[in-house]
C-alpha cells in the first residue's frame, strides 16, 4: 500500500506543470548627453526646456508576478541652488521607443518659478509625446540640491499592479519625466523583481482526485477481505 502510494505521489509531481524561475529585468536608459557639468558619461539629458518620455518593451510576464520595482537615478543633482523639482509618472506606453523629448519651456534660463508638470492634467491630454487615452499614474515628484547623490524610487504595492497591468497591455510600458530645472547624472536604470506565479493544470486536480478515490476504494477493499477471512 505504501508503495502505491509512492508511486501515485510520484506521478501527480511528474504531472504538476514546470514553475517559472525568478526573474530581474534590468532596463538602462540610452546616454543622450555628453558628460557635461556634474554627470557621467552616461548622462541622461535632464534639462528644464523639456519633458522627456523613456518607453520601454519586449517583456512577458506570463506565469510571473511582479514583486517589486525600482527607478534609479545615479549621482544625480540640479546644476544651480535654484528652487527645482523632477516630476516623474508611469504611462502605458508613448508615441516613440527609448528617450523622445519635446520643448516645453522657453527661455535663456528658463525662469526658475516655471515649475509645472507636463504630464498632469491639461497639460498631459496636449503632451506631443503620448496618445489620447494612454494610462497616466504619477509616482513621486523630488528636488535635489548641488551635491550628487543616487535616488532610488520604490514602488508601491498598488503601483505594482498598476505596472503590471501596463506591461500585460502590449508588452510595454513607459515613465515620463518633467525636469524644472536642469539636471546632471550618471544614467537612469529600472530593475524589476518577479517570481513564479505556476497554476495547477486541470487535468492534474482531476488526476490527484481520481488517485486518491481509487486508494481509497482499494483500502475499504482490502479491509473488507480481511474480515470476511476473520469471521
Amino acid at each position: 500500500m505504501r508503495k502505491l502510494i509512492f508511486i501515485f505521489a510520484a506521478a501527480i509531481l511528474v504531472a504538476l506543470p514546470h514553475a517559472a524561475k525568478a526573474d530581474v529585468i534590468t532596463f538602462d536608459a540610452p546616454a543622450t548627453a555628453p558628460n557635461t557639468g556634474s554627470g557621467g558619461p552616461k548622462q541622461v539629458d535632464l534639462d528644464h526646456h523639456s519633458a522627456y518620455t523613456w518607453r520601454m518593451g519586449g517583456v512577458s510576464l506570463v506565469g510571473q508576478n511582479i514583486t517589486s520595482a525600482t527607478l534609479t537615478f545615479r549621482n544625480i543633482s540640479n546644476w544651480d541652488s535654484n528652487p527645482n523639482m523632477l516630476f516623474i509618472h508611469l504611462l502605458d506606453t508613448a508615441r516613440n521607443g527609448g528617450i523622445a523629448s519635446f520643448t516645453d519651456a522657453t527661455g535663456t534660463p528658463v525662469p526658475s518659478s516655471q515649475i509645472r508638470d507636463n504630464f498632469a492634467g491639461a497639460l498631459f491630454n496636449s503632451n506631443p509625446l503620448v496618445t489620447a487615452g494612454t494610462g497616466n499614474t504619477f509616482l513621486t515628484q523630488q528636488s535635489f540640491t548641488m551635491t550628487p547623490r543616487d535616488f532610488v524610487y520604490t514602488f508601491t504595492a498598488d503601483q505594482l499592479q498598476i505596472l503590471s497591468s501596463y506591461f500585460m497591455n502590449g508588452g510595454d510600458i513607459a515613465f515620463g519625466f518633467d525636469p524644472d530645472c536642469h539636471f546632471w547624472n550618471n544614467g537612469i536604470t529600472f530593475t524589476v523583481n518577479t517570481c513564479p506565479n505556476p497554476v495547477p493544470e486541470p487535468a492534474t486536480l482531476v488526476l490527484l482526485g481520481s488517485g486518491l478515490g481509487g486508494l481509497y476504494l482499494r483500502r475499504r477493499q482490502q479491509k473488507r477481505k480481511a474480515a470476511a477471512l476473520n469471521n
